[in-house]
């Protein structure tokens, strides 16, 4: 689990207006929030987080150092969500909810396939049905990534989210019986099915 320490600024102001001139200044509006606590608008240097973002694997834990007006206050939190404009990738906003290290949450998890399938091996072609799941564990047991033996798949057979093996610690949120990825048979050709077709009429 990669933790993610970023200075930000509690901001005041809120609206169309205050916002551009963020982006002006090269910051972008975010708001930190959660069930214990009172929503805080925030405003976020955009390189800094871009630049460590960059560094990070997924799903980043964030060490949110807040300046207020009273002082600097600390909140741990997850990126809920990143706005960014379509043409250039600019951050427009930014949605991080409060964690606590004792409670499990929910997140998004990418998949990596490893080890080439049995049905391959017989000519098969190998297909992911799905690039992530979703899992529940504690915030310092987040992986980045969920890592699936394909190796043992036969052809016609699929991997399924119950039958992968999960780190200590994580549990799935994705129902157990969806597939995660499979083994197809080969496409017979059109000339080869005509001569199948031809020797079975004899």
């Amino acid at each position: 689990m990669n933790k993610i320490t970023l200075d930000v600024e509690q901001r005041y102001e809120t609206g169309k207006g205050p916002a551009r001139r963020l982006r002006a200044a090269a910051k972008a509006p975010a708001i930190f929030y959660g069930k214990k606590v009172e929503p805080i608008n925030l405003a976020v240097d955009t390189h800094d987080f871009v630049m460590k973002m960059e560094k990070a694997g997924h799903n980043p834990l964030f060490d949110l150092k807040i300046m207020t007006e009273a002082g600097e206050i600390s909140k741990t939190a997850l990126l809920k969500d990143k706005q960014t404009r379509a043409v250039d990738g600019k951050v427009l906003h930014l949605d991080f909810i409060q964690v606590f290290m004792d409670e499990a949450i929910e997140v998004v998890t990418p998949l990596e396939f490893v080890g080439k399938p049995i049905g391959v091996e017989k000519g098969g072609m190998f297909q992911p049905v799905a690039r992530e799941i979703r899992i529940s564990c504690l915030p310092d047991n987040i992986p980045d990534v969920i890592v699936v033996d394909v190796s043992k798949i036969e052809m016609g057979h699929s991997i399924h989210v119950g039958e992968i093996k999960l780190p200590e610690g994580v549990k799935a949120a994705t129902d157990a019986a969806i597939a995660l990825a499979t083994v197809l048979a080969p496409k017979k050709d059109e000339a080869g099915a005509q001569a199948e077709e031809a020797e079975a009429g004899k």
